[in-house]
């Protein structure tokens, strides 16, 4: 754990679990391993806190009132696709541990579990989902610190981007393999106000303008993508 102790610090999770003793004594074992640890006592809630604050990974358990956790993550994807979300399970049936695979579960875990097993996966998501150890070059300037979560100049030098700017920054720095849709963009970015296209194409701009014109490339009608320059 000693290697990932960096890692795990910089991460914010929201644990979803509605028996109270449980989710209490997970959350006493290891609140103070990460940045922030959030806790919910049912998937209507933890979606709530999900959508209000941004969470690196979310657990969550299978079992709960008003929305159980196959249900929470088949939301949690069709908000943010790429946030890795771990199953704790007391089951083993195929048929459960299939759905969970068709609603995109990263890892599952059976119950009871030790939180040093727990800790081990979380460390193992951030280093090969997340990649929380590493700077990601933009451009011949320009890098992503994944521990600072900010874009600094090859100099050291930070690129003073709005707390929005930023947010849509990253969003498609998570997803750059891939076009971020218009509506992902909205559900994340302007999540608690209205969106307009007009917004979007203002934001772009004065992005592009503190980093780099070609850093985003703009598919017309459908969304936008990171361009990284090797």
């Amino acid at each position: 754990m000693s290697n990932c102790e960096n890692i795990l610090k910089n991460l914010s999770i929201l644990y979803a679990e509605d028996e109270d003793s449980i989710r209490e004594m997970l959350k006493d074992v290891l609140k103070n391993d990460f940045k922030k640890f959030i806790t919910a006592k049912d998937g209507v809630e933890a979606l709530s806190k999900f959508k209000e604050s941004k969470f690196d990974i979310v657990i969550t358990d299978i079992e709960m009132p008003k929305m159980d956790g196959l249900a929470l993550a088949s939301e949690i994807k069709k908000i943010s696709k790429n946030t890795p979300v771990i199953l704790l399970t007391a089951y083993s049936e195929k048929e459960r541990l299939f759905k969970a695979i068709d609603v995109g579960i990263t890892k599952y875990l059976v119950k009871p579990f030790a939180p040093d097993k727990l800790i081990d996966i979380i460390c193992e998501i951030a280093k090969k989902e997340l990649e929380l150890d590493k700077k990601l070059k933009l451009n011949e300037n320009l890098y992503y610190d994944k521990i600072k979560k900010d874009v600094f100049t090859n100099d050291g030098k930070r690129v003073h981007l709005t707390k929005k700017e930023l947010q849509f920054l990253e969003l498609l720095i998570k997803n750059r393999n891939r076009v971020v849709t218009l509506e992902e963009i909205e559900n994340i970015i302007w999540s608690d106000e209205a969106f307009s296209e007009a917004a979007l194409r203002a934001l772009v701009k004065r992005v592009r303008q503190k980093t780099s014109k070609e850093l985003i490339k703009n598919f017309p009608g459908v969304g936008y993508r990171l361009e990284i320059k090797k």
